[in-house]
């Protein structure tokens, strides 16, 4: 990895112009909108346009077999008419009542007239009800019907008037029958049938009458004729979806025509009507249109493309070099603003920001100051405290224990000439040596409150607040509070000491109030008293206003001072809260034993060690003793 860094550092990868150049991004970003849109548009219409052909397709293919049905029930309304006016004409001019013989005559001339004026009916027979069989009375006919069930034969002829049936031939095929019941009400009635065969010449007839491509014809789902004997043997569609066009997987157009039906005598068949799509050959026009179309879009929008890039680029070539210039320093070059556009904008916001940031370094520079400023008051401060603490110690832990090595050779030697006074010199000596950590646990608190680390900040101002002459009261919301960051509780308790400290050094107040407040993801804090009150602006520069102010600040807090002379005064500051983290309970315990009793809570902890609270309580305790609180017990 070593020798792949310096090979990089050593031959760095050269810019290519695509890479420094926003020109040809720019134009190839436009091609690309060109090319996409051109695509889309193009796919959108060329699918729109073909579901638009397919439907008027079939909309005309669908008026072919419309056409077809229509001459279909033409042809069989002519022909059961005729059949049934020329019997009625022969039979009513007939005896009531005829034989055999004289019946067959009748129908014999029936026949040769409907044969005679229909060329296609070459299909004719007489049908004996009672029986089932086919006769052709000498007729000439392409073919003779097929016996039919008797049940079936004398159920069509007692039905009245003619009718058209799809029924089965001599030689297995089928046709189309016309039947015309004569004596139906009698004991020997009979069927005169007519009709054609469904075979390769009446497929063919079809496609004549109709201009299709192809047509077959289905009798119970099985093909028994079609024009084009190279199809399959089975339909090329769903027969029995009759009167809908239908679009084969080829792209080829069929519709079915019904001529049967499902009822005696009868088979449900129809005549498929197949033919290529009449308007692909337009589709096809129209493809290559959309197709030079786009070509020429691309064309003019590619020399667009070109020109407005150059426009566009042109005035951010102008920003780049102004901000270069902005960076190498120069921030009196100020930019262009001279359009309206997009372009404008962005130049008069880059000036703005120009504007802004010489403002920012100007404010920048003065933060430096006042941070050195800050660093040396810290210095000075943290100075000034060990001076403090050196005197302290000098005049008061020194000099205590001074007097207690004085006292201790005195007792010696009253002890020597007075044995008897052991018990009054021991408990001389046990109350010099408890002024003495009196004094250190006074000194200790004044340096870092063990508190505060032990338990947090709610136990620590309330130990604060007992040890405070004035009457000091506390608001905690929420109650107790919840540990918190340790620097954020630190500042805050050392925050608030020094306000309650300016307050007795200065106020002469009577009540200091103590609120504290976690509000989101920050922590609120104030003390307010009634005192004498100040002139905040006089005195802002006074040492504890801006060691408070130094600390808040190094958290990225807020504090406001507000006061008034003669009407008190408040500290207000606001630290924001990095992080939270719930405690388990509160410690509030006084710390001297003149304070007023308190009480101390321990929530989810089952045991508290009897040497951790020792050093928090006036002297130190053993087991079964309670703290020297003037004897009130802790609650």
């Amino acid at each position: 990895m070593a020798r792949l860094r310096r090979w990089r550092d050593r031959f760095p990868p050269r810019v290519t112009a695509l890479e420094a150049s926003l020109l040809p991004k720019i134009i190839a970003a436009f091609v690309a909108i060109l090319v996409l849109t051109s695509l889309v548009t193009l796919s959108l219409e060329t699918r729109l346009t073909r579901q638009q052909i397919e439907a008027q397709a079939k909309t005309l293919f669908g008026e072919t077999g419309d056409v077809l049905d229509a001459r279909i029930t033409a042809d069989a309304i002519r022909t059961n008419q005729l059949m049934s006016v020329i019997s009625q004409g022969l039979f009513e001019t007939a005896p009531l009542e005829l034989a055999g013989d004289r019946i067959d005559e009748l129908s014999r001339r029936i026949l040769s007239v409907v044969r005679t004026s229909d060329a296609q009916l070459d299909i004719v027979g007489v049908v004996d009800a009672t029986t089932g069989r086919s006769r052709t009375l000498g007729l000439p006919t392409r073919v003779s019907f097929a016996d039919i069930d008797p049940g079936e034969a004398l159920a069509v002829a007692r039905a009245p008037g003619a009718s058209q049936r799809v029924v089965p031939l001599v030689d297995g095929g089928y046709g189309v029958a016309y039947a015309l019941p004569v004596g139906r009400l009698d004991q020997d009635p009979r069927l005169i049938v007519t009709g054609y065969a469904l075979d390769a010449s009446t497929a063919r007839r079809f496609v004549a009458q109709t201009g299709v491509d192809q047509v077959e014809l289905v009798v119970e789902g099985a093909v028994v004729a079609t024009s084009d004997p190279q199809e399959g043997p089975g339909p090329v569609g769903d027969w029995e979806r009759t009167m809908s066009t239908q679009q084969l997987d080829d792209g080829r157009l069929v519709r079915y025509v019904a001529i049967g039906s499902d009822r005696p005598w009868d088979a449900p068949s129809s005549v498929g009507l197949i033919t290529d799509d009449p308007l692909a050959a337009l589709d096809g026009a129209l493809a290559q249109t959309r197709l030079l179309m786009v070509a020429l879009l691309l064309v003019v929008g590619g020399a667009l493309a070109i020109g407005l890039a150059r426009v566009m680029t042109r005035p951010i070539v102008t920003l780049t070099r102004t901000a270069t210039a902005i960076v190498g320093g120069d921030l009196e070059r100020e930019f262009d603003v001279v359009r309206r556009d997009e372009i404008g904008r962005l130049a008069e916001a880059l000036e703005r920001m120009r504007r802004g940031l010489r403002a920012q370094l100007l404010v920048i520079g003065r933060q430096a100051d006042a941070l050195q400023e800050s660093a040396r008051r810290i210095v000075r401060v943290q100075d000034d405290e060990r001076e403090r603490i050196a005197q302290d110690l000098h005049d008061g832990i020194q000099q205590q224990l001074v007097v207690l090595r004085m006292q201790v050779g005195i007792s010696r030697a009253k002890l020597q000439a007075h044995p008897e006074q052991l018990d009054t010199v021991t408990d001389q000596l046990a109350t010099s040596i408890d002024h003495l950590l009196d004094q250190l646990r006074t000194t200790g608190q004044q340096l870092f409150p063990s508190i505060l680390r032990d338990r947090g900040l709610g136990p620590a101002i309330w130990s604060l607040a007992g040890r405070v002459a004035v009457p000091c009261e506390v608001i905690l919301d929420p109650d107790p509070l919840p540990r918190m960051d340790p620097e954020v509780e630190i500042n805050a308790y050392f925050l608030l000491s020094e306000a309650v400290l300016n307050v007795l050094k200065h106020a002469d107040a009577r009540r200091i109030t103590i609120r504290i407040a976690v509000e989101g993801g920050s922590l609120r804090v104030s003390a307010e008293d009634d005192g004498i009150g100040f002139d905040p602006p006089r005195l802002r520069r006074r040492g504890g206003l801006v060691h408070m102010r130094d600390r808040v600040n190094a958290l990225r807090g807020s504090v406001q001072v507000v006061s008034r002379v003669g009407e008190g005064a408040r500290v207000e500051a606001v630290f924001p809260l990095p992080s939270a983290n719930s405690a388990a309970g509160s410690l509030e315990v006084e710390q001297h034993g003149s304070d007023t009793p308190v009480e101390f809570d321990l929530l989810a902890q089952t045991e508290l060690a009897e040497d951790g609270v020792r050093v928090l309580l006036d002297r130190p305790v053993g087991d079964g003793e309670f703290p020297g609180d003037g004897g009130v017990a802790p609650s």
